[in-house]
């Protein structure tokens, strides 16, 4: 009885990750890392090498 609820389990979410990859097919994440000096960027702040300093 487990086995088959595991199993549903697992169809179910493979059901809805194909069907959100149909549906939106275009949405992409921006870039994880600076383009121009490639440190991670961690939230919508603007790179370090791209701020004006004081």
């Amino acid at each position: 009885m487990i086995i088959k609820a595991a199993l549903f389990l697992l169809v179910a979410v493979s059901v809805l990750a194909i069907l959100g990859r149909v549906r939106l097919p275009g949405m992409r994440r921006e870039a994880r890392f600076c383009p121009d000096c490639g440190r991670p960027r961690i939230g919508k702040d603007p790179c370090e090498c791209k701020r004006v300093r004081r």
